[in-house]
């Protein structure tokens, strides 16, 4: 993506040139289902990916946020009074999806830490052009509007391209449907954890700014101390965040991690994948991507 040479295009054309391409250059695999639309319905459009195999697999809620000339993300965007990550949230939840957003990226962006996120593949080293699309779980961007302290540039930098989802480190060139499970539920659980580290560490500032504040309120003139107040507690989060892996045994570790089987596709996917016609199940829902990875 390029800021020097007029106006960027819009989330939804990105998206729109990204998964048609996706769909010419493996046709035998793809089918997208596109759905109409309200006008109001427009502003926070979503997508939904669907991985499978026969009839089980499993889905994700994608919304995607283009990256500002000064290299930050709308991610505080509403939609008629509520957060569009919530709302991304609640819809992921009623359609039987994990929730996530795609970043479309700078040509320029490098990461902070290059040894932070994991960009290499077993197929070779990292490149830049990998970086153009990145996706990250939509409780971490949660955890980034929450928590000031972490701001876009956090969820950023926890996001990894998205083709890791489909990267095999097997001699088959195409990647199994529980590897590629394995992989989603991973960034699920870190965004999790990224969300409950969030509240934990915004509630303990603001206990502590009371605690301050009450202190202030009790000081003794007579004694020039501070009267004794007993700090409040709040339990720490319980979810620790976890790491992803490095390696060729990447997959494996990932796969023997994920304790969650794989579930049956909603009976309205599977209709989908027969080629019936079927109605969206909420008035945010942009298009159905369907990707067979049946061996």
């Amino acid at each position: 993506m390029d800021h020097v040479h007029g106006s960027p295009a819009s989330e939804e054309e990105f998206t729109k040139k990204n998964l048609r391409r996706f769909r010419r250059l493996h046709e035998d695999r793809v089918q997208i289902r596109e759905f109409h639309r309200s006008e109001e319905a427009r502003n926070g459009a979503d997508w939904e990916w669907w991985f499978h195999s026969g009839t089980r697999g499993f889905g994700m809620r994608v919304q995607a946020k283009r990256m500002k000339s000064g290299g930050s993300y709308q991610l505080k965007y509403t939609v008629r009074g509520r957060l569009q990550s919530e709302l991304l949230v609640e819809d992921a939840q009623a359609s039987g999806c994990l929730p996530a957003y795609v970043f479309y990226n700078h040509r320029n962006w490098t990461p902070y830490s290059p040894g932070h996120a994991v960009f290499d593949c077993p197929h070779g080293s990292g490149e830049q052009a990998h970086l153009g699309c990145t996706i990250v779980s939509a409780h971490t961007v949660r955890a980034a509007i929450l928590d000031h302290k972490l701001g876009p540039r956090y969820a950023r930098q926890q996001s990894m391209p998205w083709h890791t989802i489909l990267c095999d480190d097997s001699e088959q060139n195409q990647a199994g449907l529980e590897d590629a499970y394995a992989v989603v539920n991973f960034m699920h659980r870190a965004g999790l954890a990224d969300f409950a580290s969030a509240e934990n560490s915004v509630a303990l500032r603001a206990e502590r700014s009371e605690r301050d504040t009450v202190k202030g309120d009790k000081w003794s003139s007579a004694s020039g101390k501070h009267a004794d107040i007993p700090p409040k507690t709040r339990p720490a989060a319980t979810v620790d965040s976890p790491a992803l892996p490095s390696g060729i045994s990447r997959r494996l570790a990932l796969r023997h991690a994920n304790d969650q089987p794989l579930p049956e596709l909603p009976e309205r996917v599977v209709a989908m994948i027969a080629g019936h016609d079927v109605q969206s199940p909420d008035a945010r829902l942009k298009m159905s991507v369907l990707i067979d990875l049946a061996t």
